[in-house]
């Protein structure tokens, strides 16, 4: 299913709303609820490092925060890896798409900005204006 994707046999709007907007959107959402639970169970800590330190730390030993930074670096790695798959996919189903190569090319233009702002989203960072 997903290769039949990825190497172009679908239709442009299957490929487009099924696979690369529903997927990524679904992906990006889950990363960026871990993001916040894992933030709440650290203490919004600036850095990701010192986060990950506090995590794996024997003294502390905070096992729902080592918990939740699985789950968020798989997620977001999954997100990461997806996102490049729909871009490829979508580039494959732009060349294949014979009647509007503009309309195709939009779809392609629009994966890319939407993957690009959920990863943008989902990566551990604090903006400090807000607090």
């Amino acid at each position: 299913m997903l290769g039949r994707f990825f190497y172009g046999q679908c239709s442009l709007s299957e490929a487009f709303w099924k696979y690369s907007f529903l997927g990524i959107l679904c992906l990006g959402f889950i990363s960026r609820i871990l993001m916040i639970m894992l933030q709440q169970t650290m203490g919004y800590q600036q850095n990701f490092y010192a986060l990950v330190i506090n995590c794996l730390s024997f003294i502390q030993a905070n096992t729902a925060g080592l918990a939740f930074l699985a789950f968020y670096i798989a997620s977001f790695i999954s997100l990461v890896v997806y996102s490049i798959i729909c871009i490829g996919g979508m580039w494959n189903t732009y060349k294949e798409y014979n009647k509007s190569k503009t309309l195709a090319m939009i779809c392609v233009i629009l994966v890319v900005i939407l993957a690009f702002f959920a990863i943008e989203f989902s990566m551990y960072h604090i903006n400090l204006a807000r607090y």
